[in-house]
């Protein structure tokens, strides 16, 4: 699914749909095949797609993700359509030391987590100096049952907490809630901000088999709208992208929406697959802040990689300084190329799903709207990503080939059977019967 922010608030991690693969390689001539080979080896090892990850899907950014770059050759590969399933989620869960045994992990369910409005899995893998440090995040948005105004953990996802990891050193459930939810048990710890108050349950120190929430009396909505009255901060910047045009030609409209009351600078990357023969000079940036003026955005950096046919997709990226509470409107044209019959889906008059532009950007250390995979206190890179577009491109009429088949195939069979019957058959003229 679409993580929704402005339902959902922040993200907890940086969502985007379909499989995305981001590594750092030595810089030097080996490393498209040590590309080559993690792409083939995450395939194998997490049961996806990953090995398709060719060039045609490969790019090397080189402002959108700086904050990543250590040194060496950067390396970026999306696959829109990949979508997560329990082959996927299997491999996922035998990475952890108890797997699905205990603590938090428990409440892993397959048949909840793929009952859900969102769900998302991702993994990474950080080197600093000689420390090695890999992470794996899941991130799900269930709705609470209905018409209820008490309800458990448990009874989102059918099953409930367990006792820690024996090799586990920290083990906690965090709990964000409106003050006007009860909690229950009572938490370890908590912290309230604004209308908020943060549950903290350590699970080293005492067994927590559940949660349970109660909505009191003054807190008049329904559980499932939860999500749009919390006063959970709104992310700093959105982004919205899509498709216009039509026929053999069209453009690309996205939409970046700054909500802050201060001057952000992002940085905004899309590869266009070399099939959407993008054109560099109709590039147009306007934005539109809180008193309706619209003017024309200069970019303090443009980098455009143009695309070769069947080898790599165009890259355009963008470093944008976005005015406070505006609204900037980035668009370009592309004509529509054509492709072989043999490099069509199975189901090419659905089209084909472009991958979604990304818009990165830094976070104070006093920013409170973070991801819960950002560290508090400290410089944090988001990363936003828009939706997924669908192109429709030229189609051939598959149908054709068996049309031909079988009309040739008709008229052989009636050529075969007149020219046996004459080879075959001995006519006679037969005396007339007396």
């Amino acid at each position: 699914g679409t993580w929704r922010e402005a339902r959902w608030g922040v993200p907890p991690a940086a969502q985007g749909i379909g499989a995305e693969v981001i590594a750092q390689l030595a810089d030097d001539a080996d490393a498209d095949a040590q590309w080559s080979g993690l792409t083939n080896a995450l395939s194998g090892v997490f049961c996806a797609s990953l090995n398709f990850v060719g060039t045609e899907s490969t790019t090397s950014p080189r402002l959108a993700f700086v904050h990543t770059q250590r040194g060496g050759a950067l390396r970026h590969g999306f696959l829109p359509r990949e979508n997560v399933c329990t082959e996927n989620l299997t491999p996922w869960i035998k990475q952890l030391p108890c797997q699905a045994q205990s603590g938090v992990a428990a409440l892993l369910n397959p048949h909840r987590l793929f009952n859900m409005h969102f769900l998302s899995v991702a993994m990474a893998l950080n080197s600093d100096a000689d420390t090695l440090r890999y992470r794996q995040t899941l991130s799900v948005v269930v709705d609470a049952p209905a018409n209820e105004r008490s309800w458990a953990l448990s009874a989102l996802v059918g099953r409930a907490l367990a006792a820690p990891c024996p090799v586990a050193t920290r083990s906690s459930v965090r709990v964000v809630a409106p003050a006007a939810v009860q909690v229950a048990p009572p938490a370890d710890s908590t912290h309230s901000a604004g209308t908020s108050v943060t549950h903290l349950f350590d699970l080293q120190r005492r067994r927590v088999d559940d949660i349970e929430f109660t909505f009191s009396a003054e807190f008049d909505v329904e559980p499932k709208d939860w999500a749009t009255t919390n006063d959970t901060p709104v992310p700093a910047i959105a982004a919205h992208r899509h498709i216009t045009g039509h026929g053999s030609s069209g453009g690309i409209e996205t939409v970046i929406v700054n909500h802050r009351d201060a001057l952000v600078t992002v940085a905004y990357f899309d590869a266009v697959p070399w099939y959407l023969r993008m054109y560099a000079h109709t590039l147009s940036v306007r934005a539109t802040d809180a008193n309706g003026h619209t003017a024309q955005l200069a970019p303090n950096q443009i980098m455009f990689t143009p695309a070769v046919d069947r080898g790599r997709p165009a890259v355009l990226e963008l470093e944008l300084e976005l005015p406070p509470q505006s609204r900037t409107v980035l668009r370009y044209d592309f004509d529509k190329g054509f492709l072989k019959y043999s490099e069509h889906p199975p189901d090419a008059n659905r089209g084909f799903t472009i991958a979604p532009a990304i818009v990165s950007y830094s976070l104070a250390p006093s920013d409170t709207a973070r991801p819960l995979a950002c560290t508090p206190g400290t410089v944090c890179a988001v990363r936003v990503y828009t939706e997924p577009a669908l192109a429709s491109l030229p189609t051939p009429d598959f149908s054709m080939p068996y049309n031909v088949i079988t009309f040739t195939c008709t008229i052989l069979a009636l050529f075969f059977g007149r020219i046996f019957n004459l080879l075959t058959r001995d006519f006679a003229v037969l005396a007339p019967a007396k």
